[in-house]
């Protein structure tokens, strides 16, 4: 009789613990989904901010016909991280047009 009630109790406490896990590990999953959802939604605006910055010096030095060489290193370097969040080949091509202008020399 008292293996009969340690084996029910056991059965209990065990039914008791595994729900109670299970309902933690639903909680940590459904904040796991939304932080994943919020790290794209951060991802994709970086994007497009960076493409947005990327068409404008396109523009203003494509105007201006030249390029200074601190100008050039601060582009290439948002085209690299650009890039690295999934380029696509109309920014590549804005980006191999700005790097053929001139280098315009800073004058003392």
């Amino acid at each position: 009789m008292t293996d009969f009630m340690l084996q029910y109790w056991l059965e209990v406490v065990f039914s008791t613990v595994l729900f109670i896990m299970g309902c933690a590990l639903k909680k940590v999953y459904k904040e796991l989904k939304i932080e994943i959802r919020e790290q794209r939604a951060i991802k994709a605006g970086v994007h497009a901010l960076l493409r947005d910055q990327l068409i404008k010096s396109y523009n203003y030095f494509m105007d201006k016909e030249e390029i200074q060489i601190h100008d050039r290193d601060n582009i290439t370097n948002l085209y690299g991280q650009y890039h690295s969040l999934g380029a696509n080949g109309v920014i590549d091509q804005l980006m191999d047009e700005m790097l053929k202008l001139p280098v315009k020399k800073r004058g003392y």
